[in-house]
């Protein structure tokens, strides 16, 4: 079974270097979002009722705020190894478990972003109804071209042999 090596444990903590957004936060990526969550909140689009508001103006669905690093379009992290090694050392199965984003300021169109990835924690060997494996957690932080945390996105995997053995 898989377990956790002294080197993946001596990432934990550790903020890899950022990565850039090869484009900025901008109006055609929101309005599809927007359209496909149906969330019609005019703060994004309509800029009279946005300058009316305590924010002065549009901004972007925070709710995109993990879309911005999506692959292709953001390098994977050193983190990622370490689900990459789990499933050659006997954890082939990934699950989502938990997400989590905070919002520090308003996503401005036009804003370019970057992210840096912490490895938060790699839980010892657990057993669940799913299988044996373990919880891996990292943080990533979102800062604006000004420097300033915009957000920050929480997020837990469950690497594991399934029950059974069955990997399919």
């Amino acid at each position: 079974m898989a377990t956790i090596t002294e080197r993946q444990r001596a990432l934990i903590g550790k903020e890899t270097q950022p990565a850039a957004a090869p484009l900025p936060v901008n109006e055609a990526m929101a309005r599809h979002w927007s359209e496909m969550v149906e969330d019609a909140n005019p703060i994004y689009f309509d800029e009279t009722y946005a300058r009316s508001t305590w924010l002065g103006g549009r901004f972007a669905p925070p709710t995109m705020l993990f879309t911005w690093r999506q692959s292709p379009v953001w390098p994977p992290s050193k983190h990622e190894s370490i689900i990459d090694q789990l499933a050659l050392e006997g954890c082939p199965v990934t699950v989502a478990v938990n997400a989590v984003q905070e919002y520090f300021q308003p996503l401005r169109y036009g804003d370019t972003l970057t992210v840096t990835n912490k490895l938060a924690s790699v839980s010892n060997e657990k057993t669940t109804r799913l299988g044996t494996g373990h919880f891996v957690t990292t943080i990533e932080t979102f800062r604006n071209q000004d420097g300033q945390v915009v957000g920050t996105h929480t997020f837990t995997l469950f690497t594991f042999r399934p029950a059974g053995g069955n990997e399919a």
